[in-house]
């Protein structure tokens, strides 16, 4: 199986040496049809339940480097804990640095309404399509909404 977005590609499967020479095959047919160039030290293989021996193995064969649960990809902690307060504070952190950055300062009532109801709930809605939001965290966030609403950017 595989997840494809703009320029990244996520291939899912069994952890096989089989898999190993096919992904491989597969990848440089992309470099030969395409003209494009796969950037295998940017890439990463992350194993879920599979010796340590055989992704080095394989890292060495595919010429990349081995990644770690959770992984980022657009933006999201993919196989973090939704439960755990830290797997949200990097999202509580971006909310923060949008709302309460220097251009916000001087924005009149009405602007920070609009600015609320704009950008910082679309990211909100991001993160809950992939997980569940700690309750926790969700105060944390109306507090940082209503602070801006009612201090305007002063954070």
């Amino acid at each position: 199986m595989h997840l494809q977005y703009a320029d990244g590609t996520l291939c899912i499967g069994e952890a096989s040496v089989e898999n190993s020479w096919t992904l491989k095959a597969l990848l440089r047919g992309f470099e030969m049809v395409s003209g494009l160039k796969v950037n295998f030290h940017k890439s990463c293989l992350i194993g879920v339940n599979v010796d340590e021996v055989f992704m080095d193995m394989v890292c060495s064969f595919l010429n990349c480097r081995k990644g770690v649960v959770p992984f980022m990809y657009l933006g999201l902690p993919v196989g973090a804990i939704p439960r755990k307060v830290e797997t949200w504070e990097p999202f509580v952190e971006q909310l923060r640095r949008r709302l309460f950055s220097r251009g916000n300062r001087y924005i009149s009532l009405g602007g920070r309404i609009v600015l609320l109801n704009s950008v910082p709930n679309s990211i909100p809605t991001f993160y809950l399509s992939l997980m569940k939001m700690p309750v926790k965290v969700m105060k944390s966030v109306v507090s940082l909404q209503r602070n801006f609403l009612c201090g305007g950017g002063m954070g």
